[in-house]
């Protein structure tokens, strides 16, 4: 049974209620993939791979990881619709590498690895090692109704000096509204070395 992942700040009675949880349907359909953006992935582009259908979620072949002695990832998932998101769960790799925590953010696509710590998320978990899938975290959905999209930051790992991502499911409720367009605001000609955003083309955090 999954514990309460609130770190002490929620009331609900979790093992009680935990049945009765409606965690929602695949929201895989409403996922637009293709614009899915990672920042500091070890191979530009690959943050995609870790969006798969259910059926297809134990495929090791296809996998982000994070650059090499750098175990933070921050992943974008936005939706062809707004939708209402209901839970999530996470297959990581294996030896250590899988992510052991994560904060969630919804509609914000400025966030990068300058203001992740700072800026309130919307909630956040810690994880346990999955390697099917069956570990499911219920969201707090009052906080993640009309959803255009959904930021993940996954500060590091287990045991390992990356973190490796093989599944990221989301379930809950597709409505029939298009997406809204989520604006930030930034200084005027700011630089892309100032600001590894989500924001325009993905940029992969640069190891020194």
């Amino acid at each position: 049974m999954v514990k309460c992942n609130h770190f002490g700040k929620c009331s609900c009675s979790w093992e009680a209620k935990e049945q009765d949880i409606d965690r929602g349907a695949s929201l895989y359909q409403f996922i637009d993939k293709e614009k899915v953006l990672g920042l500091n992935e070890s191979k530009t582009g690959s943050a995609k791979n870790c969006i798969k259908a259910y059926d297809d979620r134990l495929d090791e072949k296809l996998f982000v990881k994070s650059s090499e002695g750098d175990g933070e990832l921050i992943i974008h998932i936005p939706f062809t619709v707004q939708v209402k998101i209901k839970s999530f769960s996470v297959i990581g790799g294996d030896d250590g590498s899988a992510p052991n925590a994560v904060k969630l953010w919804k509609n914000r696509d400025d966030i990068d690895f300058d203001n992740a710590e700072d800026v309130k998320c919307d909630q956040e978990f810690n994880l346990v090692y999955d390697k099917d899938g069956s570990v499911e975290y219920p969201v707090r959905m009052h906080r993640f109704n009309n959803a255009s999209s959904i930021t993940m930051f996954f500060p590091g790992n287990f045991d390992d000096d990356t973190t490796q991502i093989n599944y990221i499911g989301l379930k809950g409720e597709g409505t029939q509204n298009k997406r809204a367009i989520v604006h930030a605001v930034y200084e005027a000609r700011a630089l892309e070395s100032d600001h590894k955003s989500l924001l325009g083309d993905s940029v992969s955090k640069s190891i020194q």
